[in-house]
């Protein structure tokens, strides 16, 4: 492999960083759970192929070309490419890259063409500071009461244009018998991925009459709107869910940081609520995470969706998903968790046998 074409690690976002490898430890070692066998001080493994393949300005204002996948390239791999394995499996977050991924709530893109001004007019303008009348939103110590209608709401709506945008190309590649060159896969663990966020939160928080009734309006409105932009132009349905995914950063790192704020309303009501068990199952987090814990981990999928569909916004239709790499290590990763806990579990069962024996 020629390093020449290697971006340098440092300049790599949060989630093109290579994959982290599982350490050895010594059979004495406690094992306290298996996310802690993922700590920050792991060592990198080879680069993945989305590292080398992205700028690091993807979705900022650049004079610098995508070195994306060439399409030749990828026909050549087709073997490899042709691998699902991990398509929509969620990215496990460790600790370096939550902080990492929170340091970036200000990365936004500006509207450039005539379709991205338009996008981000009708995110900002009609949809965005709408809600926050409509809920009772504030920045500025924001109540838990606001908030929670809104997560719901807002949850709901993000799983929407990812099964749109993958249905789209899922269809079009069946009417016009070619390859969807990976789209589709990525699109999907984003939709399912919001789903998850929205269970989590129901798993918080009791949804109202009030509230299932603004879901049912949200879905009936944005369905048809993000099928309509994205028949007719791909790139603008990306961008506006490119923007939809900003105003979701700013919400929860607003929230983070408000819960970790003494004397806020929010660290008042929600610094000690424990994480439900459906989030530190998605995100092999420790037994003991707080509900804040898991808001980081939706954080950092949010913000990752938003690098994803900037990019795609700024990509040829028939260019190959550059994150494909990304979701096979995840898969990997996460298997690697689930081994780990296999193996904590039979090294706790196995002395609580010897324990029961000798007595």
């Amino acid at each position: 492999r020629n390093k020449a074409n290697m971006m340098p690690l440092s300049q790599c976002s949060h989630r093109m960083r290579p994959a982290m490898t599982l350490l050895a430890r010594p059979a004495t070692a406690p094992l306290r759970s298996a996310a802690s066998l993922f700590g920050s001080r792991l060592p990198f493994g080879r680069p993945v192929l989305a590292a080398r393949a992205m700028s690091v300005e993807h979705f900022k204002a650049s004079n610098k070309s995508h070195p994306l996948i060439p399409k030749n390239e990828y026909l050549e791999r087709e073997r490899e490419m042709s691998d699902k394995l991990g398509r929509q499996q969620n990215h496990i977050w460790s600790k370096d890259e939550l902080d990492a991924a929170l340091a970036t709530y200000n990365d936004k893109h500006q509207p450039v063409t005539f379709s991205d001004k338009v996008m981000f007019a009708i995110m900002y303008y009609g949809l965005y500071h709408p809600f926050n009348f409509i809920t009772g939103y504030k920045h500025k110590d924001p109540t838990p009461s606001s908030l929670v209608w809104r997560l719901i709401v807002l949850e709901s709506i993000a799983g929407v244009p990812g099964f749109v945008a993958a249905g789209v190309r899922h269809f079009r590649s069946l009417r016009v018998l070619q390859r969807d060159y990976g789209w589709i896969h990525t699109l999907l663990e984003e939709a399912e991925n919001e789903r998850m966020h929205l269970l989590v939160c129901l798993r918080m928080f009791e949804a109202s009459t009030i509230t299932r009734a603004m879901v049912i309006s949200a879905q009936v409105a944005m369905t048809p709107f993000l099928l309509g932009v994205y028949l007719v132009n791909p790139k603008a349905g990306h961008r506006f869910v490119g923007y939809l995914e900003q105003t979701a950063c700013t919400t929860y790192h607003n929230v983070i940081t408000h819960i970790e704020t003494p004397g806020t309303k929010l660290h008042k009501e929600w610094a000690h609520l424990p994480a439900p068990d459906i989030a530190i199952g998605y995100w092999k987090l420790d037994q003991d995470a707080k509900w804040v814990d898991a808001l980081k981990c939706i954080y950092a999928d949010e913000t990752h969706h938003r690098d994803v569909n900037h990019t795609f916004a700024s990509m040829a239709s028939d260019d190959p998903n550059p994150f494909l790499q990304n979701s096979k290590e995840d898969a990997a990763r996460a298997w690697k968790i689930w081994e780990a806990e296999r193996l904590l579990k039979e090294h706790r069962h196995g002395r609580s046998s010897v324990g029961g024996s000798s007595e």
